[in-house]
């Protein structure tokens, strides 16, 4: 079974049910990553129930959001809340385009062109929030394997041409480094 089947159906609609997120808590964070970027849209590829697209909304109203989402239940909870939230990555392109904790999910045989349709989408930066490890390394996940690795996303980006402008401990988020890169 591919990952986005995984994710699409079932088992992400019981990951959506465990990880329930206090988006408010990040509202500092992502008023920095604006501030730092100057974003007047931001576009959030997997933005689960649109956590970060709120807390982005709440702190900076006039900034334009919309998110990707392949899980129809996370979906209509994003849209619930007022989002623009599309089953579609086809979006033209964002000041920011980001991912939190979704790159973790990619499998190898697809990082690389998932990151490069980021980097495609944006019209000036991309941040990536994810789990960090100097080399690719599988990680068990609730008892599977195939769903998480953690990588040196930051160097990832970097080896694709883009420039690190900011990198750290996000906070408000599960143990994750973010990197600010621009293009």
């Amino acid at each position: 079974m591919e990952a986005k089947d995984v994710w699409s159906g079932e088992f992400g609609n019981e990951y959506l049910k465990r990880n329930r997120v206090d988006w408010q808590a990040r509202i500092p964070f992502w008023k920095y990553i604006i501030e730092a970027s100057g974003a007047r849209s931001a576009f959030e590829f997997g933005c689960n129930a649109g956590w970060n697209l709120s807390a982005i909304k709440r702190a900076f109203p006039d900034v334009g959001v919309e998110g990707y989402e392949i899980n129809p239940v996370a979906m209509y909870q994003a849209m619930n809340a007022g989002l623009d939230v599309y089953s579609e990555f086809d979006c033209d392109p964002h000041e920011l385009v980001f991912t939190a904790g979704v790159l973790i999910h990619i499998p190898p045989k697809d990082i690389k062109s998932v990151m490069q349709s980021i980097v495609d989408a944006s019209a000036d930066y991309v941040l990536a929030v994810e789990y960090e490890s100097e080399a690719e390394q599988e990680i068990e996940y609730r008892g599977q394997q195939g769903l998480l690795w953690k990588r040196p996303y930051g160097q990832m980006y970097q080896d694709m041409g883009l420039e690190l402008v900011d990198t750290g401990k996000a906070e408000g988020f599960d143990d994750c480094t973010y990197w600010l890169l621009r293009k």
